[in-house]
């Protein structure tokens, strides 16, 4: 009877993890869908339809791959993954799940204000703290400037797209 349970309960798991994939893979569709009609290009460059598509890609690339991940494993969990339900219990997890939500809201509410790289120079650190409290705060803050930084440059300046400016001018 026991066994019988955890089987059941291992099926629905498998269950869920492919129609989370499937929700992923429609996600995905949709955005691409939805950002065609944006505009993909003009003759300036990127349109604004351009980076909505591009995230849509890779959410949708990324439901592929559980997908097919599911198709491969059978719904057993892939290597690795056995620890993802020790996430929850490991201590602090819920709280640093509710940190990063906060903080990733705190960044887009800022990003008007900020502007979109110094709002991810100080959102940064904070998220890559939260995700691994064993390293220093300078290197948080180091690698939270240089992704910023970078991401600036790619975007603003390499692309051409038009970010939300701070009261420093990026």
């Amino acid at each position: 009877m026991l066994r019988a349970g955890r089987n059941d309960t291992g099926n629905a798991m498998a269950r869920l993890d492919a129609a989370v994939s499937l929700f992923w893979v429609l996600l995905g569709i949709a955005l691409c869908w939805s950002s065609m009609g944006l505009g993909l290009s003009d003759p300036s460059g990127p349109a604004s339809g351009f980076f909505p598509f591009l995230a849509g890609l890779l959410v949708l690339g990324g439901g592929v791959g559980l997908l097919l991940r599911h198709v491969v494993t059978g719904g057993q969990p892939a290597p690795g993954e056995e620890i993802a339900p020790q996430f929850w219990e490991a201590p602090g997890a819920p709280f640093r799940t509710a940190v990063l939500i906060v903080v990733v809201g705190g960044m887009i509410v800022a990003v008007p204000w900020l502007g979109f790289a110094l709002a991810g120079a100080v959102g940064l650190p904070i998220l890559f703290r939260v995700i691994a409290p064993d390293k220093s705060w300078v290197s948080a803050i180091v690698t939270g400037i240089i992704a910023a930084g970078g991401m600036h440059l790619l975007f603003a300046v390499a692309l051409g797209t038009p970010l939300p400016r701070g009261p420093f001018g990026f």
